[in-house]
């Protein structure tokens, strides 16, 4: 399953999962280079950082945005 770093709140992530369920997830448990909107996977109770699906991501919100401005 994947997740989503909505936000942070205090010492917890709030991760938004597949089905669009927001989770809490204590800090300490997410990697610490981790930022909002990274995807994260987990396995066995450690999270980590998709780093090719992060960047997949942020270039098809980028292209997205770019495309409404640009209908302007």
């Amino acid at each position: 399953m994947q997740y989503i770093i909505d936000r942070w709140e205090g010492d917890y992530a709030i991760l938004e999962t597949e089905g669009g369920e927001m989770i809490d997830v204590p800090r300490g448990q997410i990697p610490p280079d981790a930022r909002e909107g990274d995807v994260l996977s987990c396995q066995g109770g450690l999270y980590r950082v998709e780093e090719e699906e992060t960047r997949a991501r942020r270039a098809r919100i980028e292209e997205k945005m770019r495309r409404l401005w640009a209908d302007r």
